[in-house]
C-alpha cells in the first residue's frame, strides 16, 4: 500500500469516527426534544458531525491531492 492510499484510508477512518460521534448524539437530541431545551444546539452538533463524516468518507481525493500533489489520483 502506497502512502497516498494509506492517507486516504486514514481520512476515511476519521470520517467513521465523526459518524460515530453523530450517532452518539442522537439519544441526547431525543432527550433534549422531549424536555424542550437545547434542541438547536443538538441539531447543529448532529448536522455538523454528519456533514463532516460524509465529506471525509466520500471525498478523501481532495485531501490526498493536497497532501501528495505529485501522485496520480
Amino acid at each position: 500500500m502506497k502512502p497516498p492510499e494509506m492517507f486516504g484510508l486514514a481520512v476515511r477512518l476519521l470520517g467513521l469516527v465523526f459518524l460515530y460521534f453523530a450517532l452518539v448524539n442522537i439519544p441526547s437530541l431525543i432527550i433534549a426534544i422531549s424536555q424542550g431545551g437545547g434542541i438547536w444546539f443538538g441539531l447543529l452538533n448532529l448536522a455538523w458531525n454528519l456533514a463532516l463524516a460524509y465529506w471525509l468518507i466520500r471525498g478523501p481525493r481532495m485531501l490526498t491531492n493536497l497532501a501528495y500533489p505529485g501522485s496520480p489520483s
